[in-house]
């Protein structure tokens, strides 16, 4: 019956579908006559214009008109009318196709009859009739083509058919004309009706070819229609399973395990009944089951877990149906043919022999389908999942079947998780009971272990950055060796350009005008910045090498004191692409700090990070807003703590668009960036956040959207910390 409802509801939408089609094609039709008949109004002007009372222009504009007239009316009121019925609008366009049909006799007629050459545009209306009808229309359309012509000819000259039949021998000059005329009228009218004829078959073949594209089209279409439900379902299948997955993996609780997957495969499957039964290995709620003490597992009921439509008809599987399920079907089996089932099916449970033991309360419950899939994890069952329904024409979909496959081998799986963490938890318990009176070797264990870990990170983090520190080490030493050479040789320069200025005046008159075109004194000023700025920077890029490369072995950096503004302001020159002349300003409020016993060039890469993350911020908030807009600043700010430890607080203050709530706990974890792929590692602040810790001092930050972020360092001012003290004396 849903197969047969299915083929009627498709046949209603194609039935549609070649309706609308029609609806379209007739009102395609009438915009061409009206396109064709004005094309046709201009030529009849034109040739009316020049031939003179030789064309008898009244009668064929008033013919072209009338086309333009009716096409008018039909587009504007019948159409529209006749829109949602196939057979009238099939009528109306056989009636379009007459009245061309006699427009156009009427055109030939006016145009000189037989001595006409429009009588070729009877090929038209046989054209238009392979748009909209079928092979018989196109052949009706051309035999009406061929009536009204062969018609139009022997009405234009019925007055010569009297000497057609008079055979007198002597008829004269008129009765020998008309036999010639009817000789060409007949040779005219054979002509015509095989080339009218020979014109609808190769319309109607163009037709054929036509619809049979089409309809390939719309199979195409149709494919790829299924192919996008069945990408849809997987999709949506894919979701769920996620979903369970997730709920499932979230915790450790059995209880909370089964239900998760219970209720959500309820929802994606919608039956009568989803249950869950498991053996009483694990009791739900507990860690786990535990033996007697002949090292047999307690005797309990099977856990069943249940969801129903009815959410509060209460338990639906006793203990006895749910025991005897979970004995005879909770392993795969194998059938006849050796090959393994893994999903058994029922249909009418209460007949099946297999379930004659408990038949009475099968047929009490109801079930008319059973879905039977055992939970397995390697060889070993974990219990089963069983979907049941009442509706006698219920059948569960292989997209059903499936996702309880998938759904049991992750509650398995889930399973043994909590067993094995089960277990880890009680040998834990077990291993700490027996290490109480072993305190002292555990803490020397402890601090073994911590050796360990620190070495190990240490030797990680070198590895990491020996390649980096390779890479850059190289090419900077090359800049910075040549650095003094090119030093020299611009003295050099100078002295042989100021060697000139001794030259009379008539010589070096063409000299000086080169040197004020060029602003030479400009020039050398600040060429000895730029070489001086090259240098600080080539030598902060070596001394950011050397520190990447201790920032694993702290036991050679170099520990002394040093001054937060200078660090600050030195980091800003080797920025200066972001800040200085025509470039982001900054709004620098320095106190009096006395300088931080600290490791310099590790909290230069912390202001590099701060300084350089904030400058991207701005200039990607500034992208965003309209022109004229005030040039963002950058704030820095640096004070003595208030808190009575001697520490000074570094506050970096920047204008852009701020950290999202969703992201800002996440702000200092490793490899962790909001950056596009390709332009961040997440290990900035993540290093940073390291280096303030090893400081003994705190890194936090406070941002506001659309406002702005403000990062905040608090650093001791005084004595080395306990952490950097430890550092210290820990071996390499």
């Amino acid at each position: 019956m849903t197969m047969s409802m299915t083929r009627r509801v498709g046949s209603k939408a194609k039935t549609r579908e070649s309706t609308n089609e029609l609806y379209l094609k007739s009102e395609q039709l009438l915009r061409f006559r009206i396109a064709f008949a004005l094309v046709s109004l201009i030529l009849c002007v034109g040739i009316g214009t020049f031939a003179g009372d030789e064309f008898e222009f009244r009668s064929t504009a008033a013919i072209v008109g009338g086309v333009s007239v009716y096409s008018f009316i039909g587009l504007a009121f019948i159409v529209r009318r006749l829109r949602y019925s196939s057979a009238r609008l099939r009528a109306f366009n056989m009636i379009m196709i007459t009245l061309d049909v006699i427009s156009l006799t009427g055109l030939v007629h006016y145009t000189r009859g037989i001595e006409s050459d429009l009588y070729v545009l009877y090929m038209l209306p046989i054209l238009l009739s392979s748009y909209t009808f079928g092979k018989k229309g196109i052949y009706f359309s051309a035999l009406l083509v061929t009536v009204s012509y062969i018609g139009l000819l022997v009405s234009e000259n019925a007055e010569l058919l009297p000497y057609v039949f008079n055979r007198d021998t002597e008829r004269g000059l008129a009765a020998a004309y008309s036999d010639k005329l009817w000789r060409r009228i007949l040779a005219r009218a054979f002509f015509f009706a095989s080339v009218s004829m020979l014109w609808a078959r190769f319309c109607d073949y163009m037709s054929r070819v036509a619809r049979q594209g089409a309809e390939r089209l719309l199979e195409q279409l149709d494919a790829n229609e299924r192919l996008i439900s069945d990408s849809d379902e997987r999709a949506k299948r894919e979701r769920l399973i996620n979903s369970i997955n997730k709920g499932v993996r979230s915790t450790l609780e059995l209880d909370k395990i089964f239900e998760t997957a219970v209720v959500q495969l309820a929802q994606a499957v919608q039956t009568d009944l989803v249950a869950l039964i498991c053996p009483a290995q694990v009791k739900i709620g507990a860690g786990g089951a535990s033996p007697t003490a002949s090292g047999s597992w307690s005797v309990y009921a099977p856990v069943v877990v249940e969801e129903t439509r009815e959410h509060n008809s209460g338990p639906v599987l006793s203990a006895d149906i749910a025991q005897f399920i979970l004995d005879y079907k909770g392993n795969y089996e194998r059938d006849s043919g050796g090959a393994k089932v893994k999903t058994f099916l029922f249909h009418d449970p209460a007949e099946e022999p297999f379930f004659a033991p408990i038949a009475a309360e099968i047929k009490a419950l109801g079930f008319k389908t059973l879905v039977i899939q055992p939970m397995m994890y390697g060889d070993e069952s974990r219990g089963v999942f069983m979907l049941a329904d009442k509706s006698p024409t219920r059948t569960f979909t292989e997209s059903d079947v499936v996702l309880t496959k998938v759904v049991a081998g992750q509650v398995a799986v889930a399973v043994e998780h909590a067993n094995l963490v089960s277990q880890l938890s009680r040998k834990n318990k077990d291993l700490v009971t027996k290490n109480l009176n072993l305190d002292s070797k555990n803490i020397e264990l402890k601090t073994i272990q911590s050796q360990l870990i620190h070495q190990e990170k240490m030797a990680s983090l070198g590895r990491l950055v020996a390649g980096i520190a390779h890479e850059l080490n190289n090419p900077i030493n090359f800049v910075h060796g040549n650095l003094p050479y090119l030093k020299q040789y611009v003295e050099e320069l100078k002295k042989v350009i100021s060697a000139i200025d001794e030259l009379p005046a008539e010589q070096r008159k063409p000299v000086d005008d080169l040197k004020n075109k060029l602003k030479y004194d400009f020039l050398v000023s600040d060429l000895d910045n730029i070489i001086a700025d090259l240098n600080e920077g080539a030598e902060r890029i070596r001394h950011i090498i050397r520190d990447l490369k201790s920032f694993s072995r702290l036991d050679e950096a170099e520990l002394k004191e040093a001054s937060i503004q200078e660090g600050l302001e030195s980091t800003m020159k080797i920025l200066s692409q972001y800040y200085g002349r025509d470039k982001i300003p900054v709004d620098a409020d320095y106190a009096q700090i006395p300088p931080v016993l600290c490791y310099p060039g590790q909290l230069n890469q912390v202001w590099m990070n701060l300084l350089s993350n904030a400058a991207q911020a701005m200039n990607t908030a500034a992208e965003a807003l309209p022109p004229g807009t005030p040039t963002p600043a950058l704030k820095i700010k640096t004070e003595l703590s208030d808190q009575s430890d001697g520490s000074v607080l570094v506050s970096i203050t920047d204008c852009g668009g701020g950290i999202k709530e969703e992201v800002r706990s996440k702000i200092f974890d490793p490899f962790f960036t909001t950056k596009a792929v390709g332009q961040g590692t997440g290990l900035g602040l993540s290093i940073c956040h390291s280096i303030i810790e090893r400081h003994g001092g705190q890194i936090w930050f406070d941002s506001v959207m659309g406002q702005g972020t403000t990062f905040y360092v608090r650093l001791p001012l005084q004595a080395i910390t306990k952490q950097l003290a430890e550092s210290l004396s820990e071996p390499d």
